[in-house]
Formats: structure tokens, sequence, C-alpha cells
């Protein structure tokens, strides 16, 4: 009976941080974090201009020039988590000041529990370069800094730290606010399965929250939450997994023209289980999952996010199996908002997973109404 009421009690604090209703895209004002990053990017700025570095004439080519571009740029949109060419001054051609600078400017906007995830992430690099034999790119250094127009306090700019399993996209309009979204993090292995850090597993917070909640349905609940596959979308990339759980995020841009990178805004709609079809430690469960990543940025970022959702929209769907070692893919959706995870290659030990806003990825909504009051 107490851990009943200790449940109820949980779940009623922990949803009263979250809003009633949904807004279109949420918007974080907080000047003084805006600033710092402000402060932090043009820090990073300044040590890239001046008298080339040796390395620079060297190797021909410009840290700047790397670093810097438009903020209407076609790059800051062609986002990529993957191991590939990307933009951006990458960490392996700045120098020890540029690299220290980076990390200042990143930890302008992470939590300190989202920094170490950031962080393990990257560290999971030197685990696959040297098994690794598909023929991708491997390494810490391939992780690199962007900016979208000159850092400013007055006109808007952009910037976006991004390498394998990790894409940071944030879009700043001085006096209004910023957003965080789209947010992609990502881990292979899953699980480490050798050597001294055999058992790591970087997102597993994300892992057992969504087996924990799906496996507490009841044969009722389950019916509406789990839904089936669509064997094409993993034929057309020539993939075949059990349940026919997707290959990989359906909310990317990977293996898309660019013509159908906004295409997720209509597969997706909603579906599964609702968050008012839960008993009280399931809304739990689902709200830790929530709290796990909107805990990935600062707390006043997360606040804002989670005063933005309106719980009764959401949905939880799941698509594979439903232990440990299978693959499988669930999604958290409302109206704007959407969170995908998705562990199924690397024989489901290799994880992926997106937040995403329909109407505010890159800022779209904020940058929107910003030049419709300025005409």
């Amino acid at each position: 009976m107490f851990r009943l009421v200790a449940t109820l009690v949980l779940v009623l604090l922990t949803a009263a941080a979250y809003g009633q209703r949904e807004r279109p895209a949420p918007v974080v004002n907080d000047p003084a974090i805006a600033a710092a990053m402000t402060k932090a990017a043009n820090a990073v700025l300044d040590a890239v201009r001046g008298e080339p570095e040796f390395s620079e004439r060297l190797r021909a080519y410009s840290m700047e020039d790397k670093l810097l571009l438009t903020l209407d740029s076609e790059q800051r949109q062609q986002w990529a988590y993957w191991p590939t060419e990307r933009s951006g001054l990458s960490l392996d051609l700045m120098h020890t000041k540029h690299r220290a600078l980076t990390q200042e400017l990143l930890w302008t906007l992470v939590s300190a529990k989202g920094y170490h995830k950031l962080l393990n992430i990257m560290q999971l690099e030197n685990v696959l370069q040297p098994t690794s034999g598909t023929g991708f790119p491997r390494g810490i250094e391939d992780y690199s800094l962007t900016l979208f127009g000159t850092p400013s306090d007055t006109a808007p700019w952009a910037w976006r730290f991004e390498g394998h399993h990790l894409s940071l996209s944030i879009t700043v309009l001085p006096g209004a606010g910023f957003t965080v979204t789209p947010t992609f993090l990502g881990a292979d292995p899953a699980e480490v399965q050798f050597g001294p850090l055999a058992g790591v597993r970087v997102l597993r917070v994300e892992e057992d929250l969504g087996l924990e909640l799906i496996n507490s349905l009841s044969a009722a609940q389950r019916q509406v939450a789990v839904r089936p596959g669509t064997p094409e979308f993993n034929t057309s990339a020539g993939f075949k997994y059990a349940y026919d759980a997707p290959w990989d995020l359906i909310a990317t841009n990977i293996l898309r023209e660019r013509s159908d990178w906004d295409a997720w805004k209509t597969e997706l709609q909603p579906d599964g289980i609702g968050f008012a079809a839960l008993n009280g430690a399931q809304q739990a469960t689902l709200l830790a999952l929530l709290d796990e990543l909107f805990g990935t940025y600062r707390p006043e970022i997360a606040d804002t996010y989670r005063r933005s959702l309106d719980l009764d929209a959401l949905k939880f769907a799941w698509i594979g199996g439903l232990t440990k070692g299978e693959a499988h893919y669930y999604r958290i959706q409302g109206s704007d908002f959407l969170f995908e995870y998705d562990n199924v290659q690397g024989n489901a030990n290799h994880i992926h997973e997106v937040w995403r806003s329909r109407s505010g990825d890159f800022g779209e909504d904020l940058l929107r109404r910003h030049r419709a009051a300025a005409h």
C-alpha cells in the first residue's frame, strides 16, 4: 500500500513539472544561457582568426572558413550522425586551445549528466576504431563544430556540434530565445562486449526504461501499444530484421533525398497507447524516460521543454521484441514533440535516438516569426 501511494505521489509531483497543453514549437527564453553561449562561441571564433597557424599554411586550409558558415547555409539542415565527411572545424584540425574552448561552449548548454553522456559516446570511437572493418572513418578527432552566422547579441545565429552518434543543433534568436532540436544521440556498441570496459552501456537508461515500460503493460494495454513494423522501410534500404523492426530511425535524413527530409512529419503520427491509459507506475516510468531525454541539457532548458508537453496528448508505440538483445524500437509522440529510439542493428547492440520538433527544428518557427515581425 505504501509503495502504491508513493508511486502516485511521485507521478503527481513529476507531472506537475509538465504542461497541460503542448505548444507548437517550444522556445527556451533564458538570456543568461544565451549570452553565455554567444560569449563562448565568439571565443572559439576569435581564437581561429588572425594570422594563420603553421598547420593551416602547411595543410592549406583555413580554420575560420571551416568553422564559420552563413545562417542560411544549406549545411545547417544537412546533419549526419553516421561516420562521414561533414561541415565544420573538426577536432583533428583544431589546436589544443580551440578544443578547450569548444568544451567550454558545450558546457554552457548541457547538464553535468549530459556532458558526461556526450563524452562517453565519443569515447566509444576508441572501442570501434581498432575493431571496425567497414570502411567508415573512426576516431574522436572527427567530431566537429560549426557556427552558422557570427555569434551575436542582436542577430540570429546557430551552431552545431556533431560527429558519429552525436548531433546537437542550436538556433539562437537574441531577445527571443533558442531551440535545441534536432538532438541525436547514439551508442555503438550499446553494451561493450570485451576489454576493460566490458559491460559499459552509455544509453542504458533509455533502453532499460523502455523495456520496463513495455513489459509492465497488461495484455490489453500491450495490444494497443505494440504496432506492426513496416517491411518496406527496411527492404528499401536492403535490410530485414525480426519483427520488421525499423533498421534505423524514421525521423532522420539517412538515405533520403533532400526533398524527403521532412517526410517524417506526415509518415509518423501519434500512435500506440496514450499517457492517460497508463497506470500510476507506468506513467512514472514514462516520465522518467522523458526526464532522461530533457536532462541532457541544463535544468533551465529541460524545464522549458517539460512545460511545453501536454501529457494527455502523448502516445507510446513499440515495435519488436520485449527483451534485451532482441531488435526493438519505440517512440513517444505528441502533436509537435517526437522522441524515437531504435536498437536493431548489430544484433540489437547499436542504439540510435532522436528528439525532434515538428515545427521547431533548426529554430524554424522561431526564425519564421522573427522574419514576419521584421517585415
